[in-house]
């Protein structure tokens, strides 16, 4: 889930898009801006996608993650 800057939310989802591992990308209304489904094979996979790609796209001003294991 990610927070983000006024006005910035379409930026950001095309950022997102971006990113091999995303599946999913949508705008929501709330404490949350946006909110992205990730699938990933390991833990260090989400931390590189987290930290590297989707914390460095402007804008972001922080996010929430929460984890689902099959």
């Amino acid at each position: 889930m990610i927070n983000c800057e006024m006005g910035a939310e379409g930026a950001i989802v095309d950022g997102v898009k971006t990113i091999d591992d995303v599946k999913e990308v949508s705008g929501v209304f709330g404490n949350y801006d946006i909110i992205i489904k990730v699938e990933c094979s390991d833990i260090e996979d989400l931390r590189d996608i987290i930290t590297r790609k989707i914390r460095h796209l402007d804008q972001v001003k922080c996010t929430t993650t929460l984890m689902c294991a099959n």
